[in-house]
This record gives structure tokens, sequence and C-alpha cells, in this order.
């Protein structure tokens, strides 16, 4: 008779999703999460999308309803703390009301027409990927036609997607090349503007090595048109200052002003009949014939009373 095998039995692998009743807690503490959804702040993110990813972490932990009422308490920031601040305390308390709640505060107009008015009226943001638009675009129109096949829905947003994801040079490039699927035009659109990234970098390089100057755009001759001003003001200032700054030194440190010597005395040449002619002429005119200044009168003159 063979003795007993003396190996214990190996426990059975773990299966995340095997359908063994979630456990809360272990030993009265909760167990450590295997991932932790991002904090939600009601921000350049829609609810539906993290409520969504909210899901998967909760199934992956594999969290009770207790436990997701806690986390997604937890987990809003920003303005959706401040919605989940004014709910009543029933939806507080209740995972689906709370869920519920949040996404008819956060996402009020969840309607067809709305789903579908964003879903046309999409456009590339500013500093966004050509695959981030791509992805928007997808999530989007499955949301604006839930009816409609996947097929269709793929060829509805390949169409927005090559009218709406750059210049009038990448949408030409896109149209000629018809691509198949949404995933094929974000891929060649991902390429397009990656060469032509390296284009205009080549182009500049080899405009500084050469010494040409790329044309100038409207803002860079506005810019540099207010900087002419900016600099003609300047001097002007500077100018101001320095006849201010003579004026206040003329008032501390007066500069005497000299009186004018007056003209020497004319002096008599020719004949004694030509200066008689020319007295008669200095009265005529009113002025002074001593020494010839019009702004007196002879007996005024200050050489006959110097003399």
């Amino acid at each position: 008779m063979s003795e007993p095998e003396n190996n214990p039995p190996q426990p059975a692998e773990f299966a995340p999703n095997q359908d063994a009743p979630p456990v809360s807690t272990i030993n009265g503490a909760t167990p450590r999460p295997v991932f932790m959804p991002e904090t939600f702040t009601g921000a350049g993110r829609e609810w539906s999308d993290w409520a969504e990813q909210f899901e998967m972490a909760a199934d992956v932990n594999n969290w009770d309803e207790s436990l997701r009422l806690k986390f997604m308490g937890l987990l809003l920031a920003g303005r959706a703390r401040e919605v989940y601040s004014g709910l009543s305390a029933a939806a507080k308390t209740n995972y689906t009301l709370l869920k519920d709640a949040m996404g008819r505060c956060l996402d009020p107009c969840d309607s067809d027409d709305w789903n579908r008015a964003s879903f046309s009226s999409r456009r590339r943001l500013h500093n966004e990927t050509v695959r981030e638009f791509g992805i928007a675009l997808r999530r989007l129109v499955a949301r604006a036609y839930p009816s409609a096949d996947l097929n269709t829905q793929d060829l509805l947003a390949r169409d927005h997607f090559i009218t709406h994801v750059g210049s009038g040079d990448l949408r030409i490039s896109l149209r000629s090349a018809k691509p198949a699927t949404l995933e094929a035009a974000i891929n060649l659109a991902s390429e397009l503007e990656l060469i032509r990234g390296l284009e205009n970098s080549h182009l500049t390089q080899d405009a500084k090595v050469r010494g040409v100057s790329e044309p100038k755009s409207k803002s860079d001759e506005q810019m540099e048109v207010l900087l002419g001003v900016v600099e003609g003001l300047r001097q002007e200032v500077k100018v101001l200052q320095t006849a201010v700054h003579a004026f206040k030194s003329n008032l501390v440190h007066p500069v005497p002003v000299q009186a004018a010597a007056p003209p020497p005395p004319p002096q008599a040449v020719g004949t004694p009949g030509n200066v008689t002619v020319k007295r008669e002429a200095m009265e005529q005119r009113g002025g002074c014939w001593e020494c010839g200044c019009n702004r007196h009168i002879r007996r005024n003159c200050p050489y006959l009373q110097g003399n």
C-alpha cells in the first residue's frame, strides 16, 4: 500500500472575472486597489467618459457597491465636488442614484439631437494632436448615431475628420489618398503633419544659412510698426527731459545777462555838407543823429551824457 502524498493542494490561480462574490475588506481594512482612476474635476473631460473608466477600475479592483460609492465621492474635485455637495442625502448613500444624479448635473443635454449637434460642431482644438481629434470624433459619432452600424459610424467620423483636421493642403492630400477608414485617415494625417514640420524646419535653417529672410507675417509687420512708434516716443521723451533739466538749471543758477554796449558814434566822413545832410535825414526819421541809433533822440544819447 502506497503512502499518501504529503504535498498540500495548490491554490487555484486568481481570475479577475471569476464569479466569486466581491470582497470589500480584508481583516477589517479596505484592500489596496490594483488601479486607481484619476480625479474628476468637471473641466476638460466629459462625465460619461470618466464614469466609464471608473466602472472599469471598480471591476478590476473588485469593489462592491459600498466601495464604489465611497471612492466615487473621494475622486470628485473642483466643480464636480460642488455638484456632489449639493446632492440629496439619498443620492449620496446609493451608488446608482449618485451616478445618475451626477450625470444629470454634469451632462444635462444627453439627448440624440444634442449629441448630433455636438458631433457636427466639433472642430480641432488648439494644440490638439491629430490622433486626439480622431479619437474624440469616434466617441462623439457613437453617441450621436447609436443605432447606426460600426461601418457607418466610421465613415461619418472619417469624413468629418478630413473636413476639419487642418488647412487646405492637408485636406487635399487626404482626399487624394482616399483613406478607407478613420484610423487610416488619422495615420496619414499624422504622417503628413510630421513631414510638413520637418520641411519647415529645414527651410528655416537654409534661409538662415543663405541669408534669405522668410516673408514676414502680418502680425510681425504690425509688431515692427508698434516698435518703431515706441522708439520715436522714447526719443521725444528724452529730448523733453533734456529741455526740462536745462530749464531747471537756469532757474537755480541764472546766467547774468550783459547789456549790449552801445555802438560807437559814427565818424563824420567826407565834407561838412555831407554831415549836415546826414543829420537832417536822421532827424526826419526821429533817431539820434549823434550815434545813429533810432531808439532815442540826440538829447538822450549816452555819448553826450557821458561826455
